[in-house]
């Protein structure tokens, strides 16, 4: 009988854990920090950001230990490509924006040397509902196939 009760009360666990989606909650990840192989030009960040329950804007990015950093987004003008920088983005409930190369992303200068030696950048996430999420951001280092070929679009288009 103590069988019977296990299996129910784990069933009924289940299902209100199944009910509890990630769609709930706001949430950044897969970050990642491409290192410029160029000392002195910024470096370009990447993040994926899932909408919780209502709409919201992704007002800010921080990060201790860098110089400067800032939200761009890649626009064509006239035919050319070109980075501008951004404010603010919207972010839907329920929905995904990815900061990507080619689109949005971060612009990054002096990062510090004991988050390279880390390995990770710490970064605050600011949104309109005044949630702060923060995320160590992976950084791959000068010389890494993914980073040198995210690297060359981002610097090519600025």
């Amino acid at each position: 009988m103590t069988k019977l009760y296990s299996i129910f009360f784990a069933s009924i666990a289940a299902i209100f854990l199944s009910a509890c989606g990630q769609g709930d909650v706001l949430l950044v990840d897969e970050a990642v920090i491409n290192l410029s192989p160029v000392e002195g030009n910024p470096s370009s960040g990447y993040f994926t950001v899932r909408g919780g329950p209502e709409d919201v804007a992704l007002l800010a990015v921080t990060a201790d230990d860098t110089l400067r950093l800032e939200m761009h987004e890649t626009i064509e003008e006239n035919g050319v490509s070109k980075m501008q920088a951004v404010d603010r983005v919207e972010i839907p409930a329920g929905g995904t924006v990815k900061f990507e190369p080619g689109g949005k992303h971060l612009m990054l200068w002096g990062v510090g040397n004991r988050s390279i030696e880390r390995g990770t950048l710490r970064m605050i996430f600011i949104f309109s509902n005044d949630d702060r999420i923060q995320v160590d951001a992976v950084i791959n280092k000068v010389g890494g196939a993914d980073a040198e070929a995210q690297d060359e679009e981002a610097h090519n288009a600025e």
